[in-house]
């Protein structure tokens, strides 16, 4: 056996159990699978609905000659961002939801099975970030404060594409799970 692999079994054996007592004390009967899928599809739709109506407005604010926004009726533009802005201060809410849902998977022992979990779990930090910064930069707007040097509209609708990306993907992996518990079926965690 070499150094190495006498260090790794050394910190699995403390770490592992520490991990289970972790998950242990975080125990609770709606942290599971059906409860992730219900706020996930939530939060889900609440993505959605903001990256349609911000597609909407950054197309009207920079056209483009292959589509043709819709400028009739005239309140129309001033329902579609008052519908972006009023769901994405939701996303706070359902976000918090979904992390404090989730949070025990955080300590899933060992931390990484393999490279396609690395991606996944990687996929999942981009998806979690933007998430967050989105939301933040977007009421910042609002507030008419931008205490960054970049332009906002620009790195709000990059990040936008980077965040349905990342949904996507995490959509992809999670579709066995998603689908097993969709309507209330499934049977036990995952």
């Amino acid at each position: 056996m070499t150094d190495r692999t006498a260090l790794i079994d050394r910190l699995d054996a403390v770490l592992r159990p520490r991990a289970a007592r972790v998950q242990s004390a975080l125990a609770s009967p709606v942290r599971d699978a059906r409860m992730t899928v219900v706020v996930g599809r939530m939060l889900g739709l609440a993505f959605l609905i903001c990256f349609a109506t911000g597609l909407y407005s950054h197309f009207l604010q920079s056209p483009v000659d292959w589509f043709v926004t819709p400028a009739r009726p005239e309140y129309l533009y001033a329902w579609t961002q008052g519908t972006h802005v009023v769901v994405g201060s939701m996303l706070f809410p359902l976000l918090l939801a979904k992390l404090w849902v989730v949070y025990p998977r955080l300590f899933h022992w060992p931390p990484v099975t393999g490279l396609l979990n690395v991606v996944e779990r990687a996929s999942v930090g981009v998806l979690v970030a933007t998430a967050l910064v989105l939301p933040v930069t977007g009421i910042l707007n609002v507030l008419g404060w931008y205490p960054w040097e970049f332009s906002f509209r620009r790195t709000h609708f990059a990040l936008a594409w980077v965040l349905i990306g990342a949904l996507a993907l995490h959509i992809a992996v999670q579709l066995p799970t998603i689908l097993r518990h969709w309507r209330g079926g499934g049977g036990a965690d995952d």
